[in-house]
């Protein structure tokens, strides 16, 4: 009974979207031929065409992945100053050189100061080779504190110089984020987690808000849970689902483009073809199975657990974490934004609690996997 209900669920959250008048990526509105292989939509009131399959360049981004993207016609590549250790961006813009003009760029500060934020985008436009960026966020931002004045007005100040065009804030909380982006009405785009793992029951509102505000909003991990973790051991398996679930976010067009990360170029060609091939009942069928599957192992980033652990463990950040090592395959990611972390809940023990105060209410065995980080990353 408790699957069937799941599966009802699940089936009602993908399936719901026609009625919600949300249409298939197949709609000439917001799609070139589909003969082309290319399918572009508007990033918000910006203006800017993007495909609506983008390229995330990662920690250390593959030359050839990119060079392949770029022959492919991709134009939406994303990075951040501190991915990599600036190594993303290094690769990233010697894989643009002279093709600058064709692509829109994107990267991320993590800083909290204007004379940081300035070094930062400073220290981005040489690695990349421009003189300017299309899009400026402010980066991992899941509360509004976590957004000062000084901040703002250094992002409004990096806009009026012309070194980005335009100005947005990346969230894996969207719900707790979106009052405080229309309130303050400065910025152009929020890049946000959207998938069919945490889709439809957890985003859509906050997402409804920011398009009808004309805001536009770039999908991130999109097929981190169509990999499935070997066991305990973190192996990275193939990725089997991506192009559903690529397509499974691309029906809902409040989402302008999607940053699906590509291990080789063969996943990348995959994910490309979600711009223009039909979303079908058995791929539906295929990510109802690969929900349950990760059902116990994968956060939702609902955020319930939220304030939950007596003693202050960050719940879902941390099984964030663990999804760079377990389902992206991905250990110096991992290790790199759990050492992130402050000390005193870096040095949090969970396996010495008799049982935990979290439940959680997609299923996930949450002491167990917070044992698993505390144990790989520690």
């Amino acid at each position: 009974m408790k699957h069937q209900t799941t599966r009802r669920r699940f089936l009602q959250a993908g399936l719901a979207l026609p009625a919600a008048n949300l249409v298939s990526p197949f709609n000439p509105e917001f799609n070139s031929p589909l003969q082309s292989g290319l399918a572009y939509r508007t990033l918000g009131n910006t203006g800017l065409k993007v495909t609506s399959v983008g390229c995330a360049a990662g920690a250390i981004p593959d030359p050839d992945i990119l060079a392949r993207a770029l022959d492919l016609g991709i134009n939406y590549y994303d990075t951040a100053r501190i991915y990599g250790q600036g190594k993303s961006e290094q690769i990233l813009g010697r894989a643009l050189k002279g093709k600058r003009d064709k692509i829109i760029l994107a990267s991320k500060t993590y800083s909290n100061t204007k004379a940081d934020i300035m070094k930062d985008l400073e220290t981005s436009l040489k690695l990349l080779g421009t003189d300017h960026l299309d899009v400026y966020h402010q980066h991992s931002r899941h509360k509004p504190e976590e957004i000062t004045d000084e901040m703002i007005e250094t992002m409004e100040l990096v806009k009026q110089q012309g070194k980005a065009r335009f100005i947005g804030v990346s969230t894996h909380d969207p719900n707790a984020m979106v009052d405080f982006i229309l309130d303050v009405g400065k910025f152009d785009v929020v890049q946000t987690t959207y998938s069919f793992a945490i889709g439809a029951p957890y985003r859509d509102a906050a997402i409804d808000k920011l398009h009808k505000a004309g805001i536009g909003v770039i999908a991130m991990k999109v097929v981190i849970a169509t990999a499935t973790p070997k066991g305990d051991t973190g192996n990275h398996l193939s990725n089997e689902g991506g192009l559903a679930a690529i397509k499974w976010v691309l029906r809902n067009p409040r989402i302008s483009t999607t940053v699906p990360w590509s291990e080789t170029i063969e996943e990348l060609e995959i994910n490309f073809r979600a711009m223009t091939e039909e979303y079908t009942p058995e791929e539906e069928w295929m990510l109802f199975a690969v929900n349950e599957r990760i059902r116990e192992l994968y956060c939702r980033m609902c955020f319930e657990c939220k304030g939950k652990c007596p003693k202050g463990v960050p719940v879902a950040d941390e099984l964030r974490i663990l999804a760079y090592n377990d389902f992206a395959g991905d250990f110096h990611r991992a290790r790199e934004n759990f050492w992130n972390l402050p000390r005193e809940i870096r040095n949090i023990n969970c396996s010495e609690c008799a049982s935990c105060a979290v439940e959680c209410p997609n299923g996930v065995r949450v002491q167990q996997r917070l044992i698993r980080v505390q144990k790989l990353l520690a």
